[in-house]
């Protein structure tokens, strides 16, 4: 879950919300030659998939004892990352292998940082086997090819955050520069080849406060009207 604190509200979008806007923002990108080749399909399924294993984390939102707010994407017990990133990557590869090994390639980039961490050791050698598993299923070895299709699922995932939390500190992801005016995200150099990309992504806001417990926030979040949350995409 994003949990964005706008004034005396939070805004809370979904990781597979949030997914569906990174292929939005990926179909809509030209700079990168994988995404005009055989693999295009298979990059944006492993874009809007790449968070699908938050489905049942997110149906079931729970609190931050510490601070009272919902727990966000980046917060919450490891055990539970461990379990989504293994949900999410067989989900995905039931339907395209090769995505799903996109995904657990992704799952090891972004928790990168956690390397040095024991409670996360298991994590990286389970997941890094299973990526390697479903490329040799499918006979796939060229690895420049599979980093350039893993390239595009990277910078969805990142412009979309970047939009849905409405960051204003300027990101450099892979060669692109990305920073927030009011709604619009702006990205150099262009990926979009001249054209506005029209954003749209699915929100709930409740009210910006401490929540006694999980029962009290999902009782916020249910009874609060979806919001459509808008913005634009477009070069620098």
């Amino acid at each position: 879950m994003i949990v964005r604190h706008d004034g005396d509200t939070f805004l809370l979008i979904t990781q597979p919300d949030h997914a569906q806007l990174a292929e939005t923002l990926v179909r809509a990108i030209r700079t990168e030659p994988a995404l005009a080749g055989d693999a295009r399909r298979t990059i944006l399924f492993a874009t809007r998939e790449h968070d699908n294993g938050w489905l049942e984390v997110d149906a079931l939102p729970m609190v931050d004892a510490a601070s009272g707010r919902p727990c966000d994407f980046m917060s919450g017990a490891a055990a539970v990352k461990h379990e989504l990133w293994l949900r999410g990557i067989a989900r995905a590869a039931k339907t395209d292998a090769l995505a799903g090994a996109l995904i657990a390639e992704h799952a090891v980039t972004v928790y990168g940082y956690r390397r040095a961490d024991p409670a996360w050791t298991s994590f990286f050698s389970t997941i890094g086997s299973m990526r390697d598993a479903l490329l040799q299923r499918i006979g796939f070895t060229e690895r420049a090819v599979f980093d350039a299709y893993y390239r595009c699922v990277r910078l969805g995932d990142s412009f979309s955050l970047q939009f849905c939390n409405s960051w204003t500190d300027p990101s450099d992801t892979l060669g692109y520069h990305a920073e927030m005016q009011g709604t619009s995200l702006l990205i150099a150099p262009d990926p979009f080849d001249g054209k506005t990309v029209t954003l749209r992504v699915v929100g709930r806001r409740i009210p910006a406060r401490q929540y006694r417990d999980d029962a009290q926030v999902r009782a916020a979040i249910a009874a609060a009207t979806p919001e459509i949350v808008t913005g634009t995409a477009c070069g620098m």
